[in-house]
């Protein structure tokens, strides 16, 4: 086995072994830049750098009600990051998010930029920094969190996993109980569901 002080990892490295298909190009085996590209950067404080899916809405609905609220510091100018085209693997962004996820946030408002990458961790950064949103009495505080922190690490997977397999139906093979299992994790979390058994 090598001395691992005898390797160093590429500025950008390539992946020589692409796996196909149509979402190749969001999830890789990999980590770091794979091509050299600075991110866009507007005139206000705050830089968001997404795609309307429905994770990468979060931090834009959020910021829209802060502005609604009067929070003129919540300006922010919003840069497309097309993840069906890797954009999420260009050394800007992942300089922002070394973990190549959408969305990313930078904030420049102060003496010392600050990155905030993943969801919740923004929604929580941004409630805070300015003072909306979040509770800060420890019990209604602990409430918000738990429900926040359910919805990142939970819901969507729960409750999107009927309908992400909508092509089960298409699929005689796939085992039944496994078809089962997912509409019932849907409906026991408050869930519609989705009825897959016929």
């Amino acid at each position: 086995m090598a001395d691992s002080q005898d390797y160093a990892p590429p500025k950008v490295w390539t992946w020589a072994k692409p796996n196909g298909g149509t979402f190749a190009n969001i999830n890789r085996p990999i980590a770091g830049p794979t091509h050299e590209k600075a991110l866009p950067v507007g005139r206000h404080p705050l830089q968001l750098y997404s795609l309307a899916t429905p994770n990468g809405q979060k931090v834009t609905i959020l910021l829209e009600e802060l502005l609604a609220l009067g929070h003129s510091g919540a300006e922010y100018d919003a840069w497309l990051i097309r993840i069906r085209e890797g954009d999420q693997f260009g050394s800007g962004f992942v300089e922002v998010n070394p973990n190549s996820k959408i969305p990313a946030l930078m904030d420049r408002s102060g003496t010392e930029t600050v990155r905030v990458f993943e969801s919740g961790a923004i929604l929580v950064y941004l409630a805070e920094k300015f003072g909306a949103f979040m509770p800060t009495a420890p019990p209604a505080r602990a409430e918000c969190l738990s429900w926040l922190f359910w919805q990142v690490g939970r819901q969507a997977r729960t409750h999107g996993q009927p309908h992400d397999r909508r092509s089960v139906r298409a699929a005689p093979r796939a085992p039944r109980r496994r078809r089962l299992r997912h509409e019932d994790a849907g409906q026991a979390r408050g869930g519609t569901g989705v009825n897959l058994r016929g």
